[in-house]
C-alpha cells in the first residue's frame, strides 16, 4: 500500500512561509520583513521597493531596487507579504515606474516573522515555572462558578465576564507553556555526560529545592482546582455564550472572527484535560509529578557516573577544555606538535607493502599526482592487516570482449544501412512492395516512430513525418491519412496490409524547405543511426 501524504498541498503552501528565514540571503529577507512588523504604524502600510532600499540604506544594507524588488516578490510567492491594491498618483513617468507596485503585510507573514524572531532571541538558559499563577487561576474559577450558580447570567456584563475568562486562561497559558520550557531545560541538563563534580552539586541543590517546591504547589492546588472545574464544566457553555453576547467581528468571508481562548466551550477541554483528566488519560498535573520523580532518578544516575572508579566511562570535558586553551595559547609550530602528541596524526607518508611491483617499485621520493594507483590487499584495505596473503592478483583484461561488443554493433549499423538503402529504392507511394525481413523491419520501426512522436491521432488533413539519416543523406517517410488507399509490404515473414493510411518515400533535400509539409499539424521526429 502507497504510503499516504504527511501534509497536503494546502498545508505545504502554508509552511512555504518559513522558507525566507532559511535561505541564504535570509539576512535580507530578515531586515525587510522587520521594517514591515516594526511598530504598530507599520501594518496598515504599504511601501514600495524603492522606500524599502532606502531604509536599508539607512541601515547600513546597501541592496539596489532591482534585488529589493527580486526580494519582495520572493516573499509574495510564499504568503508572506501581498500586493497592495492601493493606488497611487504620480507626477511623472519615473515615479509611477518606482510607485507602481507596493506591498503590504499578511496575516500569516506576521505570524511566521514573530516565531521567527522569538526563536533568535531564544536562548537555552533555564526558565522558572510560573507556579504563582495557581492561586490566581483557582481565585479565577472561583469566581466564574459563583456567577453561574448565584446570579442570572442574563444581568452579567459581557464584557466584564469576558475579561475574567480570558484572564484566567492567559494565567493558565503562561503556567502550561513555563513548565515545558522548564522541563526541557531539566532533560538537557541531566542527560549530559559532561557534568563535573561541582556543576553536579550546583545543580542537585537547585533541583532538590526548586522542584520540590514547585511540586508541592501543583499538589497543594490540584484537588481544588478539580473539584471546581468538576462543578464549572455544565456551566461553560452558559458563561461563553454570555460572554459572547456583544457585538461581534465578522470578516470578508462572513464567517465570525476567531475570539480569545476561554470564550469558546472547545478551548476549556485543555485545562479540564491539565487539571481533571480525560477518558483514559491522567491528569497533567499528575504527569509533571511522575516527571519530577524521573528527574531524581536521572540525577542518581549522573551522580553514580561521578562517583564511579577508574573503570568506569569518564567525562572528558574538562580535559578538552584544557587542551583547547593550550591550542589557543600556544604558537604556530607549538600548535602543530602539540597536535601530534595528542591525536598522533602526523604528515602523510607513503606507505610500502608486499603488493609493490618488486620488478618495478615505486620509489618513497615519488609524487602521489603522478604515481600509479597502488593495488592495496583487501586484508589492508578493510582489515588493516598488513601481512599479505599472496600477491595482488592480476588485473582482468576486458579488451578482447570490449572489440567484440565493438565488432558486434558495426556489424549491426551497416545491417541497418543495407536495409535503409533498399527502402530508399521504392520512393514515392508505397502500395505494393516487396521488402527483405530486415527492411521489413526498419520500415515499421520508422513507421512507428513517425505515429508516436505525432502524439496524436492522425487526422484527415494531418500529415506525420520522420526522417531518419542513411550515409550522408536523409531518407524521409510521410503517413497521411488517406480511407481509399491500402499499403500492402510483403517480405519472407509473410504480407502486411495497412489500410486507410498512406506511405510516402522521398529523400529529402536538406538545403531547401518541403513545401508541402509547410502546415502547423506536423511533427518531425528525426531518428539518428542506432
Amino acid at each position: 500500500m502507497a504510503d499516504q501524504p504527511v501534509i497536503g498541498p494546502r498545508e505545504r503552501q502554508t509552511l512555504a512561509a518559513l522558507r525566507y528565514a532559511v535561505q541564504e540571503e535570509a539576512g535580507a529577507y530578515l531586515a525587510i520583513m522587520r521594517l514591515f512588523t516594526s511598530g504598530m504604524a507599520a501594518f496598515l502600510s504599504d511601501q514600495s521597493a524603492a522606500e524599502i532600499a532606502d531604509l536599508l540604506t539607512a541601515q547600513g544594507m546597501d541592496l539596489d531596487h532591482d534585488t529589493v524588488e527580486a526580494r519582495l516578490v520572493y516573499l509574495v510567492e510564499h504568503g508572506n507579504l501581498a500586493r497592495s491594491p492601493r493606488e497611487t498618483e504620480a507626477r511623472s513617468i519615473k515615479e509611477y515606474l518606482s510607485n507602481r507596485a507596493r506591498y503590504q503585510l499578511t496575516q500569516r507573514g506576521e505570524l511566521v516573522h514573530r516565531q521567527v524572531e522569538e526563536l533568535l532571541e531564544h536562548t537555552d538558559a533555564a526558565r522558572e515555572v510560573s507556579s504563582e499563577m495557581l492561586p490566581g487561576i483557582l481565585a479565577g474559577l472561583e469566581s466564574l462558578l459563583h456567577t453561574a450558580q448565584d446570579g442570572d447570567l442574563e444581568t452579567v456584563d459581557p464584557s466584564d465576564l469576558a475579561a475574567r475568562i480570558t484572564t484566567v486562561f492567559a494565567q493558565f497559558e503562561l503556567l502550561v507553556s513555563s513548565t515545558r520550557q522548564f522541563y526541557t531545560y531539566l532533560s538537557q541538563v541531566l542527560t549530559r555526560f559532561d557534568l563535573g563534580r561541582d556543576e553536579f552539586q550546583t545543580f542537585k541543590g537547585v533541583l532538590l529545592d526548586y522542584l520540590q517546591r514547585f511540586v508541592d504547589e501543583v499538589s497543594r492546588h490540584m484537588p481544588q482546582l478539580a473539584d471546581v472545574l468538576r462543578q464549572l464544566a455544565p456551566q461553560v457553555p452558559g458563561l461563553t455564550d454570555r460572554a459572547g453576547a456583544g457585538q461581534r467581528l465578522i470578516d470578508v468571508d462572513g464567517r465570525a472572527a476567531r475570539r480569545a481562548p476561554g470564550l469558546s466551550p472547545e478551548d476549556w477541554q485543555g485545562i479540564q484535560v491539565w487539571f481533571v483528566g480525560a477518558a483514559g488519560r491522567a491528569p497533567d498535573a499528575d504527569n509533571v509529578r511522575r516527571l519530577a520523580t524521573d528527574a531524581m532518578r536521572a540525577l542518581l544516575v549522573n551522580l553514580r557516573r561521578i562517583t564511579a572508579g577508574a573503570d568506569r566511562q569518564q567525562s572528558r570535558y574538562d580535559d578538552l577544555l584544557r587542551l583547547a586553551r593550550w591550542f589557543d595559547e600556544s604558537s604556530h609550530d607549538q600548535a602543530h606538535e602539540l597536535w601530534a602528541a595528542a591525536f598522533g596524526l602526523y604528515s602523510a607518508r607513503h606507505l610500502g607493502f608486499t603488493a609493490d611491483d618488486d620488478s618495478d617499485p615505486v620509489p618513497a621520493t615519488a609524487t602521489w599526482w603522478r604515481t600509479e594507483v597502488a593495488e592495496v590487499p583487501v586484508s589492508l584495505r578493510k582489515l588493516g592487516e598488513r601481512r599479505a596473503a599472496g600477491r595482488a592478483g592480476a588485473r582482468v583484461d576486458y579488451s578482447a570482449a570490449k572489440e567484440a561488443r565493438l565488432a558486434e554493433r558495426r556489424r549491426a549499423h551497416e545491417q541497418r544501412m543495407a536495409a535503409l538503402r533498399e527502402i530508399g529504392q521504392h520512393t514515392g507511394d508505397l502500395e505494393q512492395v516487396h521488402l527483405s525481413d530486415g527492411a521489413r523491419k526498419e520500415l515499421l520501426e520508422l513507421y512507428s516512430q513517425t505515429l508516436s512522436s505525432y502524439g496524436r491521432p492522425l487526422t484527415k488533413d494531418a500529415q506525420a513525418l520522420a526522417e531518419t539519416a542513411v550515409d550522408n543523406q536523409r531518407l524521409r517517410l510521410i503517413i497521411t491519412q488517406d480511407p481509399r488507399r491500402s499499403t500492402v509490404i510483403t517480405s519472407p515473414q509473410g504480407a502486411l496490409t495497412m489500410d486507410g493510411v498512406r506511405l510516402h518515400l522521398t529523400w529529402a533535400d536538406t538545403s531547401a524547405t518541403d513545401l508541402s509539409l509547410a502546415s502547423g499539424s506536423e511533427l518531425r521526429a528525426d531518428r539518428g543511426p542506432r
